[in-house]
């Protein structure tokens, strides 16, 4: 994916809650979230915090660069292969698969608003099915 002016859109720092949907590995809740985005080599640096009661704060980095995708989180599974980053519309699209299924993250902001969609698939070639939905607004100052 070539440098694309949409990824404007995306920059700043971004604040608000994540509806959190039932797994194997958690139960369904609210977190609170904050997204940092920032201009990168060839694409975005996008560092995640997500806070829910009662739990460990989840910690992630993602580099977006061309058409590829890499995510290190505090769960520690460490990327094997990139994931891969599209446009769909004005959404950025990343979507990766390893051994332990598949998963699909959207972005989209509309002015000071951003959404995020995260979807999930075990096995990878299952349908994904709603893992995280957020809803942010740019904090002051970006």
């Amino acid at each position: 994916m070539a440098p694309d002016r949409r990824l404007a859109t995306l920059l700043g720092d971004w604040t608000g809650t994540d509806e959190l949907f039932p797994t194997a590995w958690t139960e369904a809740g609210s977190a609170r979230g904050a997204l940092s985005v920032e201009p990168g080599p060839d694409g975005v640096l996008i560092d995640y915090v997500e806070v829910r009661d009662g739990a460990d704060p989840l910690v992630a980095h993602a580099v977006v660069a061309g058409d590829g995708f890499w995510w290190f989180d505090t769960l520690g599974f460490t990327p094997a292969t990139p994931g891969t980053a599209r446009w769909d519309a004005d959404t950025l699209v990343l979507d990766r698969r390893s051994d332990r299924g598949r998963t699909v993250l959207r972005l989209r902001a509309d002015s000071d608003a951003l959404a995020l969609e995260l979807d999930t698939a075990v096995p990878a070639d299952a349908d994904p099915l709603p893992l995280v939905r957020g809803s942010y607004t740019r904090s002051s100052g970006d």
